[in-house]
């Protein structure tokens, strides 16, 4: 982790436990090395942060019993648990009973704080070392972040060492041993084997320096880095004995523990010669310098071709013939047939432990690549003899997305698309979608349709039953390119590369002057119009003519014209807020319907767009609610439906259940790539609750990218907030779109899954149609904060919300009662609050963990006028009424024997006492008077038919 102070214990550092679930993350951190966690931890799906505040931590032993509880909290509803008991390198055997002795286990087991049982005996436990470390050894987006700041470390120590070494060389030379060159690199090879105990014994993945035609072949196979040979002089590993032109040198840059190695050759002086009447004066140095630049040039084309295909072989082919290539471009035909066999190239891929694994394991495809070329055994034609060897190599990472069902198409006759009219050449296709931009690719037109192979979607085929109309613009010019506007039917969606999906169901195909695929179009294709479907190419007369410079940006601003003059005719806006009745989640089958009835009731109405506000009901994951717009099953809605932009509501102060332990699926609601905007309420501008800034730093880890927007009183008020907020292209913009794809496998089809937490929030709707009592109410909404139960959270009601009726008043209320704040608010309806569709005049939804309903209607009932049934007893009395009541008899006459000194009641004997002597006659008396009243009511309420809160 980077940026932590020195000074920091690393006790404290360590303090931290993660249980990681099917689908959820458990997180016991402290708030010393929270913040430094944060930023690898905040986009984990499900997280659940065990932590305390600043003030809580300081109490240390409060800080112990919360990390035993939390750990206790964690494991609760396990019945296996994996441990990492082995690190790489130091394999242990799994010892059970060891394992009894770590702090944390022993503490497991206290009673009262723990869960009073030993661990092991509760728990089936196994050991998962093995399977973690395949997970370390791949590189992941954190091991690449401090991959390439190793990189430059270790660029800067390398060019340091050679400036030194080359300073050096003078001296070296003199001495006539090349272990002085590579001294330092040895060394900082040999160290990093200290701490590492595997042994790589493969010399492809060990530094050497050999010097001139001491670099052959056999020097490279018997080469031991440990003990280099002395007798490898500089001055005599030269053409013809002489001083060597130049040195090879491979580097380990993280020893074996590390993926990265390069290998680079150096030349000792210059390679060019200023021409003083000795044409041949250092040829051997130009040679291998030529030698070598085509050597460079083959390694980084080999690259090129790798990360593009994935395929060795070819990357291998296309580098070899770089090569050959190269050698021509320098004037060095005759070394093509004497290096063709010398030239070795190769690539590997190579964990984050500095192993080699295949290429042709799976796990391979997550690695870093190391390609090299080395050309060995370099003869001397003009003069004889062995020059040496040179080499290049260089570390790199692939980025590809891989295609799991490719789509071919066979040519032969009687296919779907028939006879092929014309040879495979280059075109471009794009459509009028945010998503699309110009793509080459090979076209083909056969006799019943299009064929389109695309570099990374595969094969694309239009056939004539999916296509109304083809429109055909023509420059009327040879040098003009010509433009085919294709009309096809909803059926092809499913054939689409979503891309490619457009609004208005519409293809461009672009076809380039001078190409094969224009000639035969012209030739071949037009010739044959009275067989491509009955003739319905249709030629556009109100285009204008284009040339090959700017036809893509010409004809995109046309396709585009539709797009850009909806946005200007909004005829009308649309809230929906799924029902929830009863307990139900988030229905994605209702909000398909919901929108495949807005779009056909749009088709009647003739309306040019409809927009649509979303609220999500609390506890969603965002992710859920996309999927069910993108994934739609009808494909006309699949395809005339978009997102414009989504914002998540965060209250700070009611945000956590206890500590720092968020509510489901909030960080969720803010996912990157799917959230534009964040808005803050609950909080005034003036207002600098540390809450904001805490949950502000932990959304902004999670969604870098999101916008932050203050609603003072839950309003909104600045104009450019609220332009974020109903922005249309702000979900479709290329750095979400990118972050969905990379962080969301398969959401577009709907295969994304989300998760829940270990934590399940339950959502009741209760209806009733009685009135209930303003007072009761209130206080039982008040005393919710009190009753929440740290530990266990079965039974807590966090959040009521809805609409009742008062005894006191006619009007319906809305309410909004919340647990963690305590703040209860009552206000008229104005008709702007969405709720559940009820049967019924009032409703309350309450939101908590573990509620049932029969439990929520009895506490409702609480909040009723009910039949007062209870008779008192003096034993039930509170010390307030018994107060009461000797503040309201104490002056009444005293028996005999009793006299009232001021302060006590004093008996014959002395005796003082603070209560009146009969104060037992004066309770009794109380108790009966009041029982009086209540049979008296209760008669009264018996005369009346009875009405429970939830009858009819």
């Amino acid at each position: 982790m980077e940026q932590i102070p020195e000074d920091f214990p690393e006790e404290v550092l360590d303090d931290v436990i993660i249980l990681i679930k099917a689908e959820c993350v458990h997180l016991y951190c402290n708030p010393v090395n929270y913040g430094y966690l944060l930023p690898y931890v905040s986009h984990w799906r499900n997280l659940q942060l065990h932590c305390l505040t600043e003030t809580e931590y300081e109490d240390e032993e409060v800080a112990e019993e919360f990390k035993i509880s939390s750990f206790v909290s964690m494991v609760q509803d396990c019945r296996c648990i994996g441990i990492p008991y082995s690190s790489h390198g130091h394999v242990q055997k799994f010892d059970m009973f060891m394992l009894e002795k770590w702090p944390i286990i022993q503490a497991f087991a206290l009673e009262g704080i723990g869960a009073g049982v030993f661990f092991t005996m509760k728990y089936k436990l196994t050991d998962v070392s093995q399977r973690l470390w395949q997970v370390y050894s791949r590189l992941d987006p954190a091991s690449l972040d401090s991959l390439l700041n190793e990189v430059n470390h270790l660029h800067r120590l390398l060019v340091k060492l050679t400036e030194n070494n080359m300073l050096d060389m003078i001296p070296c030379v003199m001495l006539n041993l090349i272990f002085c060159v590579f001294q330092p690199f040895r060394t900082y090879y040999s160290h990093g084997l200290i701490s590492s105990n595997i042994t790589d014994k493969s010399k492809s993945r060990q530094p050497f320096v050999l010097f001139g035609s001491h670099s052959t072949k056999d020097d490279l196979e018997n080469y031991c880095f440990t003990f280099p040979s002395e007798g490898h002089q500089v001055r005599n590993t030269g053409p013809g004995g002489g001083v060597a032109k130049h040195m090879v040198r491979l580097m380990q840059c993280v020893a074996p523990k590390g993926p990265l190695a390069c290998a680079r050759t150096y030349f000792f002086g210059s390679t060019h010669v200023p021409y003083l009447g000795n044409r041949s004066a250092q040829i051997s140095s130009k040679l291998l310098s030529h030698i070598y630049s085509a050597v460079v040039q083959s390694v980084l084309a080999g690259i090129k071709c790798f990360s593009i295909n994935s395929s060795a072989s070819k990357a291998k082919d296309v580098a070899e013939q770089t090569f050959q290539l190269a050698l021509d471009n320098f004037g060095l035909i005759q070394y093509r047939g004497a290096l063709r066999s010398k030239a070795v190239f190769s690539i590997q891929a190579v964990n984050n432990e500095g192993t080699i694994i295949p290429l042709s394991d799976e796990d391979s495809r997550f690695m870093v690549k190391t390609a090299s070329m080395m050309v060995h055994d370099i003869p001397d034609l003009h003069c004889g003899g062995n020059l040496g060897s040179v080499v290049f190599s260089e570390s790199f990472l692939e980025s590809s997305v891989y295609i799991q069902h490719l789509f071919s198409c066979r040519w032969q006759d009687g296919t779907c698309l028939g006879i092929p009219l014309t040879v495979r050449d280059s075109a471009y296709m794009f459509s009028n979608s945010l998503l699309s931009t110009p793509e080459e690719g090979k076209l083909v037109f056969f006799s019943e349709g299009i064929l389109f192979v695309h570099p990374h979607h595969g094969s694309i085929t239009l056939s004539m039953s999916h296509i109304n109309t083809i429109k055909l613009y023509d420059g009327a010019s040879l040098s003009d390119a010509s433009m085919l506007f294709i009309k096809y039917q909803t059926s092809l969606l499913p054939h689409l590369p979503f891309p490619l999906h457009s609004a208005d169901f519409s293809l461009a195909i672009a076809l380039l002057p001078r190409t094969k695929s224009y000639k035969s179009f012209y030739s071949q294709v037009l010739t044959h119009t009275h067989t491509y479907a009955g003739g319905t190419f249709r030629f556009l007369s109100s285009c204008r003519k284009v040339g090959n410079s700017d036809f893509l940006s010409s004809v995109e601003s046309i396709l585009n014209a539709s797009a850009l003059i909806t946005d200007y005719l909004i005829d009308s806006w649309e809230v929906f807020c799924p029902a929830l009745e009863g307990s139900e989640e988030f229905s994605a089958s209702h909000l398909q319907r919901f929108l495949s009835s807005l779009l056909a009731k749009q088709r009647e109405t003739d309306l040019n767009s409809t927009r649509v506000v979303l609220l999500i009901p609390g506890y969603t994951d965002v992710l859920n609610v996309i999927q069910a717009i993108t994934a739609h099953p009808d494909p006309q809605v699949h395809s005339q439906v978009t997102v414009g932009a989504v914002s998540a509501c965060v209250n700070p102060l009611t945000s956590f259940i206890k500590h720092r332990l968020l509510f489901p699926k909030l960080l969720e609601q803010c996912s990157q790539g799917v959230v534009s905007n964040v808005i803050f309420t609950g909080l005034t501008t003036e207002q600098k609750h540390p809450l904001l800034k805490y949950m502000q730093q932990l959304i902004r880890a999670a969604n870098p990218s999101t916008a932050f927007i203050s609603a003072e009183k839950w309003v909104v008020r600045r104009t450019e907030d609220i332009r974020l907020i109903l922005n249309d292209s702000s979900f479709s913009q290329s750095h979400m779109i990118n972050a969905r794809y990379l962080l969301y496998p398969g959401w577009w089809e709907g295969r994304f899954v989300s998760g829940s937490g270990s934590l399940s929030m339950s959502q009741h709707c209760i209806e009733f149609s009685r009135p209930l009592e303003k007072a009761l109410f209130l206080q039982r909404c008040k005393a919710l904060k009190s009753s929440l139960k740290p530990s266990s959270l079965t039974g807590n009601i966090y959040h009521i919300s809805g609409k009742v009726l008062f005894s006191d008043n006619d009007r319906q209320m809305v309410v909004n009662c919340n647990s963690i704040s305590g703040n209860v608010t009552i206000a008229p309806d104005q008709g702007t609050h969405y709720g559940p569709r009820t049967t019924n005049n009032c409703y309350l939804m309450f939101h908590g963990v573990g509620l049932t309903q029969e439990g929520l209607k009895d506490w409702l009932r609480h909040c009723a006028k009910q039949v007062n049934s209870h008779r008192w007893e003096q034993r039930t009395l509170t010390p307030q009424e018994i107060r009461y009541i000797h503040v309201k008899r104490h002056l009444d006459p005293l028996p005999p024997g009793y006299f009232y000194n001021g302060h006590h009641f004093v008996s014959f004997f002395g005796e003082k006492q603070n209560f009146h002597p009969l104060m037992d006659q004066f309770i009794d008396e109380y108790v009966q008077e009041a029982n009086k009243e209540i049979e008296h009511f209760n008669r009264e309420v018996d005369l009346q038919p009875h009405v429970d809160l939830f009858d009819p």
